[in-house]
């Protein structure tokens, strides 16, 4: 879903999937266009590489002062789905990829509204993550154990105020709905694992087919605060965990953080 990264040199892997909806998967002619799932741009010194989506470019503007999140709204490594299994560690950048954005500290990186995605949500168009007209910030972290090709980031969205953001929501439960009502493919289960008011935890899975370019699985974790949004997943190259961690608990400890 989310092509989380900038590739500098080699192109590698990122866990980039076509979403469910048709609307994620419309094509995008603007010039800054990034993959599903994306949250990275690629390029390469070689022969020209290939992924599901266009390559991703990220934008140089920098965030609104009045709007970013405090540290406190961040999930620490520890706290992220699975950890147990992961060992999640920050990644922050390195010589040969980073994150899509502007480098902040900490990890974060500030997404422009400008920044066009293919898709970063299973369901839903990317501009609902976006938080039109201020942005969002992204943080991503990679596996220390268990599957190398697993990874996990998180998302906050910024809206004008606190009705901006509450449209946003419903047009997310909306999306999803859809996407459970329109999901044709039999090999392809969407499942709503918790949900309160303000939260929504879902869980897709491919069922150990290879369906397209679609990873095996992921978990993606939605909370409401005022005018901002939170988004967390964590997707599968490999297969699907045996274990699933308490969705509900994984909401409330998003939903804590938010509203800290």
């Amino acid at each position: 879903m989310r092509a989380i990264l900038t590739c500098r040199a080699t192109l590698v892997w990122l866990g980039c999937f076509v979403a469910v909806s048709a609307a994620a998967c419309t094509a995008h002619p603007a010039s800054d266009v990034a993959g599903a799932h994306a949250g990275s741009n690629a390029t390469s010194a070689g022969p020209k590489a290939t992924s599901p989506g266009p390559a991703a470019t990220a934008s140089s503007s920098s965030a609104p002062v009045s709007s970013t999140p405090p540290a406190a709204a961040w999930l620490m490594a520890s706290e992220m789905p699975f950890n147990s299994t992961h060992s999640w560690s920050l990644f922050a950048g390195n010589a040969n990829s980073a994150p899509i954005g502007t480098p902040e500290g900490n990890g974060v990186y500030y997404v422009s509204p400008n920044t066009v995605f293919q898709a970063i949500t299973t369901c839903g168009d990317p501009s609902l993550i976006l938080g039109q007209p201020l942005g969002a910030w992204q943080r991503i972290f990679k596996p220390t154990s268990g599957d190398s090709l697993d990874q996990a980031g998180q998302w906050i969205s910024s809206y004008p105020d606190a009705t901006a953001a509450q449209a946003a929501w419903q047009q997310l439960r909306a999306a999803y709905a859809g996407c459970l009502a329109q999901e044709s493919n039999p090999q392809i289960t969407l499942t709503e694992t918790s949900q309160t008011l303000d939260t929504m935890a879902w869980f897709h899975s491919t069922n150990g087919e290879t369906v397209g370019s679609l990873a095996p699985y992921s978990h993606e974790y939605f909370a409401l605060h005022q005018n901002e949004i939170s988004y967390v997943y964590v997707e599968g190259g490999g297969s699907a965990l045996a274990t699933t961690p308490d969705d509900s608990q994984v909401l409330a400890t998003i939903a804590r953080h938010l509203n800290g």
